[in-house]
Order: structure tokens, then C-alpha cells, then sequence
């Protein structure tokens, strides 16, 4: 039997079924997700905010959303709680994954304290992909919100009683192209039903690139009243190397709205 990783070949007109050259028909997706298929593995984000009103934002937990310039930065760590700390009851310790300059994937463990900044060793850092809990106290979770940050401007974040980033932002690593199949979003509130629309946007678009201004353009939406939707995109949505891909919403009254979109990375050669 012929080896999936080096055998596939697409069906004619379409995006999504293979077949190896013993002519059995595999599923792309699914053998990207078995890891059957060399250089490509799954990729995608969730994200989820609460506000207090009406608003229109990147869906992360924190305000309006700014990308690190392309010079790169160092990340200052720290917790509005004293127990995020290496003898403390809430995170102690946590990765953060993130590209460099050269767009390369990396990541850095860092020790919290508390309410005093920490630095990351890293002053490249390009774009967070993730912050996510190593170690942990007795709470077993962040005991205040955590936040990674430059000069003000916080580029991630965990939230207080959570356990990693709730950002739907990632930058497709240098080499990769991802292609983005489906996205999902919904909206819940205490008293009137909100009504919410959540795209699926990208600082490019049309040949231009908006990542230096952190504009992102709307490729495909979803709208619902206290409730879900998501979409499907046949042939999948195709963003290469350093593109930025999000969720953003709208709202109507305050709730609690939550996104996610999936695809997977593959070489770009």
C-alpha cells in the first residue's frame, strides 16, 4: 500500500478529497489531523469576551486590539493578583508561544510575580500565538487577570479564573500557508437577548497588507439572537505566510460572545 505522506494526489475540481496513487480516496482534513500528511498539522483559535454594552471589537478578552510592529518586541509579564507567583495558589509558571521576526514559531517559559512585571528573554517577539498555564498553586487557574504587554499596550491575556488566552488572533508562521475551513459564534446575556454578528476577518486583503495599522477585513460572517451559527467554506479560505486571520464581532447590548474558526497549516513550497 502506498505511503499517504508521499502519495496524494487531488480529485479533479475539488479542495478537500485525495486520493493515494493505490486509488483509495482519503479525506485531506482528516489525514492532516491524523498526521499523515507531511508538513501540515491543525491550526485555528477560539476566542471569547464579555462586554458591558454595545461594542464592536476583535474577539479577545481585553479592549481594542493592536499587533506587535514588525521590529518585534519585549513582553512584559504580570498579574493584578500577588498569587500569580512562583509559591503562589494561582498560576505559577506559563508558556508563551510566539513567532519571532522572522515570522519562526518559538516559545518562552516564564515565572510569574504577582503584580511585579517580569521580562521575557525574548526582545523579537513578533506576534503571541498563545499564553498558556505550565504550573500552578492550589486555585489551579489565574488568581488575577494576567496580561503580557509593551509600553501599555497588552498584546495577550489571561483572565482571572481562567487558564490560557482567549484570543482569536494567530499570524501564519513563516513557510506555511493556512487554509481556514469552517468558523463558528454565538452570544449569550442575563436579561434581553442580544443580537450579534462574528466575522472571520484578515489584515490582508486584495493584494494589501493592513498588519501595521491592525485593520482587518471582514471574509465571511455569522449572525444570531442569544444563540449560534457557523460556517462552512468549500474551497477552504487560503492566507500565506505572515497573513493575520481573526474573529471580530458586533453586538448589540452586553453578553458574553464567544468564536472559533479551524483549518490547517501545510507547507507553502
Amino acid at each position: 500500500m502506498s505511503d499517504v505522506r508521499t502519495s496524494l494526489r487531488k480529485f479533479a475540481g475539488t479542495g478537500e478529497q485525495y486520493v493515494r496513487l493505490d486509488g483509495v480516496g482519503v479525506d485531506y482534513a482528516l489525514s492532516v489531523a491524523r498526521g499523515d500528511i507531511s508538513g501540515a498539522e491543525p491550526f485555528g483559535a477560539y476566542g471569547e469576551r464579555t462586554t458591558t454594552g454595545a461594542e464592536v471589537n476583535i474577539l479577545w478578552p481585553d479592549g481594542a486590539y493592536a499587533l506587535p510592529p514588525a521590529a518585534g518586541v519585549q513582553i512584559s509579564l504580570v498579574s493584578t493578583s500577588a498569587s500569580d507567583a512562583a509559591a503562589g495558589t494561582g498560576v505559577r509558571t506559563l508558556d508563551m508561544h510566539y513567532l519571532d521576526t522572522d515570522l519562526a514559531r518559538r516559545v518562552e517559559s516564564m515565572t510569574l510575580n504577582g503584580t511585579t512585571p517580569v521580562l521575557s528573554v525574548a526582545t523579537n517577539v513578533r506576534f503571541i500565538e498563545c499564553l498558556h498555564m505550565v504550573t500552578y498553586g492550589s486555585g489551579k487557574a489565574a488568581d488575577g487577570t494576567i496580561s503580557a504587554s509593551t509600553g501599555g499596550q497588552v498584546y495577550s491575556q489571561i483572565v482571572t479564573g481562567a487558564v490560557r488566552c482567549a484570543s482569536s488572533v494567530r499570524m501564519v508562521p513563516a513557510g506555511k500557508r493556512a487554509m481556514v475551513t469552517s468558523m463558528y459564534g454565538g452570544s449569550v446575556s442575563g436579561s434581553a437577548a442580544a443580537g450579534a454578528k462574528v466575522y472571520l476577518t484578515s489584515c490582508h486583503f486584495g493584494g494589501h497588507d493592513y498588519t501595521a495599522d491592525s485593520i482587518f477585513f471582514p471574509v465571511g460572517a455569522a449572525a444570531f439572537q442569544d444563540g449560534s451559527a457557523g460556517l462552512q467554506f468549500d474551497p477552504p479560505l487560503v492566507f500565506e505566510e505572515g497573513a493575520t486571520m481573526a474573529l471580530s464581532f458586533s453586538t448589540d447590548k452586553a453578553a458574553t460572545i464567544v468564536g472559533s474558526w479551524f483549518g490547517y497549516l501545510e507547507n507553502a513550497a
